[in-house]
C-alpha cells in the first residue's frame, strides 16, 4: 500500500463530532470532586465559596459597606486583637489558609461613595487588622469608580468593568468586592445583559478560584426584609446563581442604631445571623462591632460582648443630669442601659454594668436603699 493511502485521515462522523464537543463537561464517576473551600465562616459555619459568586443586599444605608468592611477584616486579619473583639465568630477557615499557601489578598471596589467614605473603609479595615493607618499595605487594595467617564465607543459601565478585570489580572485577589456591582452594567432591568454579566462573573470566579462578592440594593418596599427581592432582573439573575446571600437590616430604637446580617441563601449549611452596632473606637471612621449572634458551633451559649467604653461613659453622662444619684444596679440597667442606650437584652445590659464597673465608671456608694448597695459615678470621670 503507497504511502499516500497510509496517512488518509479517518473518517468521523456527526456523532463523534459531537461527542467530542460535549465531552469536557461530562462529570465522571471515577473522579475524586474534593470538597470545596471557603473564604469565610461565622461560629464554624462556612460560607463563600472560591470558585463562586455572592451577594450582599439590603435597603440604602442599611449597613451594606459596614458588612463588607467586617469580611474583609475577618479575611485579612483573624488574629488581630481588635478582629477578635469586634468581630467574635467571624474569621477565615484554617483549611483554607493551608489551601492558599499565601496571606490572603483582597480587592474592594467602590463605585458608589464619595473619595472620602470609600478612604473610610479602607482605613477601618486597617484599624481592625492593626495595621498602620496611613501606609498602604499590598494584600489590600481598593479601587475608586465613582467618577469614571466613558466615551461613545466604551460607556463608563463598560470601562468599569474592564478596569476590574485588569486590576483581578494583576492583583491576584482571593475575594473581591463590588459595592455597587449596579454601576457596571448598562441596564439592570434587561434580562440578556443581566444574564450576560452573571454568566461572565462565574466563569470569572471559577477560572481565577476566588470569591466576588456583589453588593445591590433591594427594591424599596415596606414589610419583611426576608421576603424582599434584589432590584431588577439583574437581581433576579445574581439571585439564581449565588453560593451565598447576605442581606444587612437597619434598626433603631432611640439614638441607638444596630444592623443585623441575615443570610437568606447558602449552598452550604445556614449559619446564624449576627447583630452589630458602629462604634467610634476609631474616631470618626465607624468601627462595626458584633454586640449579639448565635449560639457556636457546638451550642454552648455565646458571650455577651459589652459596648464599647466611649458609648458606656455618653450614657453615663447623659444619665447624670436626669437621675438623683447613687442608683441601684437594677436601676442603673433600667435607666441608663435600657432606655438611654437602647440595649434591651439583660444579659447585654448586665455585660455593660460589669464592664463600667471595672472601667471605674461606678464605684460603690456608702448610702443604702431598701437592702440594696448603690452605684455612684466618681468625680474625676474624663466627660
Amino acid at each position: 500500500m503507497s504511502e499516500e493511502l497510509t496517512n488518509i485521515p479517518e473518517t468521523r462522523t456527526a456523532e463523534q463530532i459531537q461527542l467530542d464537543e460535549i465531552r469536557p463537561y461530562l462529570l465522571d464517576a471515577r473522579e475524586d470532586y474534593p470538597e470545596p473551600f471557603y473564604m469565610l465562616e461565622y461560629n464554624g459555619v462556612p460560607f463563600s465559596t472560591l470558585g463562586g459568586i455572592q451577594a450582599i443586599s439590603g435597603q440604602k444605608k442599611n449597613g451594606k459597606t459596614f458588612v463588607l468592611a467586617q469580611l474583609m477584616a475577618a479575611v485579612l486579619g483573624p488574629d488581630a486583637p481588635n478582629v477578635h473583639e469586634n468581630l467574635p465568630g467571624l474569621t477565615i477557615p484554617q483549611r483554607t489558609l493551608e489551601h492558599l499557601g499565601h496571606l490572603p489578598r483582597v480587592l474592594y471596589v467602590d463605585t458608589e461613595m464619595e473619595k472620602l467614605n470609600s478612604a473610610k473603609v479602607l482605613r477601618r479595615v486597617h484599624w481592625l487588622c492593626g495595621w498602620p493607618m496611613n501606609e498602604p499595605n499590598d494584600r489590600l487594595s481598593v479601587l475608586w469608580m465613582r467618577t469614571i467617564e466613558g466615551t461613545d465607543t466604551e460607556p463608563a459601565y463598560k470601562k468599569r468593568w474592564r478596569l476590574i478585570k485588569s486590576a483581578i489580572d494583576v492583583l491576584e485577589p482571593d475575594i473581591v468586592f463590588i459595592d455597587g456591582i449596579r454601576d457596571i452594567i448598562g441596564d439592570f432591568n434587561d434580562n440578556e445583559q443581566s444574564s450576560a454579566l452573571v454568566q461572565e462573573l462565574m466563569a470569572l470566579a471559577e477560572r481565577k478560584g476566588i470569591c466576588i462578592w456583589n453588593a445591590l440594593h433591594m427594591n424599596p418596599r415596606p414589610g419583611n426584609d426576608d421576603e424582599s427581592k434584589m432590584r431588577g432582573h439583574l437581581g433576579t439573575e445574581l439571585g439564581n446563581k449565588v453560593t451565598d446571600t447576605l442581606v444587612s437590616i437597619k434598626k433603631k430604637q432611640g439614638s441607638f442604631v444596630t444592623f443585623t446580617v441575615k443570610q437568606l441563601d447558602a449552598r452550604s449549611k445556614d449559619m446564624e445571623d449576627w447583630t452589630f452596632e458602629v462604634t467610634d473606637q476609631a474616631g470618626n471612621l465607624g468601627v462595626p462591632r458584633i454586640i449579639a449572634g448565635g449560639a457556636t458551633a457546638n451550642k454552648e451559649p455565646k458571650q455577651v460582648v459589652p459596648h464599647c467604653a466611649n458609648d458606656i461613659l455618653k450614657w453615663i453622662n447623659e444619665g447624670l443630669n436626669k437621675q438623683d444619684w447613687p442608683l441601684s444596679r437594677n436601676t442603673i440597667k433600667e435607666v441608663i442601659f435600657k432606655e438611654i442606650g437602647g440595649v434591651t437584652n439583660k444579659d447585654q445590659q448586665q455585660a455593660d454594668l460589669e464592664a463600667a464597673i471595672q472601667l471605674g465608671y461606678f464605684e460603690e456608694s456608702t448610702e443604702k436603699r431598701k437592702g440594696h448597695y448603690l452605684l455612684q459615678p466618681p468625680d474625676d470621670l474624663p466627660f
